[in-house]
């Protein structure tokens, strides 16, 4: 591979205990980092690269520790082996410390192996259809493809355990310090990547007690399934501020849309009239009854006037 020390990819364990590890990664990538990308095909055809610029929404965090995504790479087949046997492919995104990081602090690779068997991740096969539009013939004249989707990274990581280890850059210079956040359940996209030789020519390692292999006990906070864009998000604040304005001198242009205002106001008026009606009865009745002859004693007296009657 070059003449540096690799100490990564390995093999993982997909069987059998693995150490736990404890604490927290915030995997929550922003939605629109890859908007406008290309796929790249690199000039030994060993890879995928997908251009994502993006990304000043995303929310990385690997325990205690934050992250800046950098770089997408797909492999095909697999750079890790799981019991063994390598995946189809391998997605690697690759973080760089965040800023207020110390300048030996070590990034971050997330590591999400695929099938290119049964049913399609939408995302994934966005990637793989623009790589195969590539000519291979013609890489030096035209490496790149648009990316006609609107790809959303958290689809690519699986809400699953992951195994976490310490190592070196599996490609390149295989310089630099790394953690990784290792999947071994794969997503899927049914096809093939045309576009990528067949060996990539990167071999597992042994693992070292510097590699410190652990496994999580939950998957990631992830942002699988986001889907609320910024208008989204300004349209959903809209209407919940027309909904409680608490300005008392504000109009209300939407008040009583429902009917339960109109119903409410009905009720109201119902009451204020039969509180009328109840009134003028009881005026009428005290008047009927003051107006009336009244008989005293059982002679049949009558006072009328200012004098007697018999």
């Amino acid at each position: 591979m070059t003449s540096c020390t690799a100490t990564a990819p390995i093999d993982l364990p997909t069987k059998g205990s693995v150490n736990p590890i404890s604490g927290t990664f915030n995997c929550v990538y922003d939605v629109g980092m890859c908007s406008g990308a290309s796929v790249t095909v690199s000039d030994d055809r060993s890879h995928l690269s997908v251009n994502c610029g993006g990304g000043a929404k995303s929310n990385i965090s690997f325990y205690g520790k934050v992250y800046v995504p950098s770089e997408i790479r797909i492999y095909a087949p697999s750079l890790h082996t799981y019991n063994g046997a390598r995946a189809d492919a391998e997605i690697l995104i690759a973080h760089t410390p965040g800023s207020g990081s110390d300048a030996n602090a070590a990034g971050l690779i997330v590591s999400v192996p695929v099938s290119l068997t049964g049913s399609d991740n939408p995302d994934l096969a966005a990637i793989i259809q623009a790589a195969n539009t590539i000519n291979v013939n013609t890489l030096a004249l035209n490496a790149s493809a648009p990316i006609n989707y609107a790809v959303n990274v958290n689809n690519l990581v699986p809400a699953k355990p992951y195994c976490v280890y310490y190592g070196t850059l599996p490609y390149d210079s295989c310089g630099g310090n790394y953690y990784y956040a290792a999947f071994t359940d794969p997503i899927s996209a049914a096809g093939s990547l045309s576009t990528i030789l067949a060996d990539s020519g990167i071999a597992t390692v042994q693992p070292s007690m510097k590699t410190n292999l652990q496994k999580s006990n939950a998957g990631p906070i992830t942002g699988i399934g986001s889907q609320y864009s910024t208008a989204d998000k300004y349209v959903l604040y809209e209407l919940v501020g027309d909904d409680c304005d608490d300005d008392a001198g504000a109009s209300k242009p939407n008040a009583g849309t429902d009917g339960s205002h109109k119903i409410g106001m009905n009720i109201v008026w119902g009451i204020i009239l039969a509180v009328a009606l109840l009134g003028i009865w009881y005026m009428f009745r005290r008047g009927s009854m003051s107006d009336a002859t009244p008989t005293v004693g059982g002679g049949g007296v009558v006072v009328v006037g200012g004098g007697l009657a018999s």
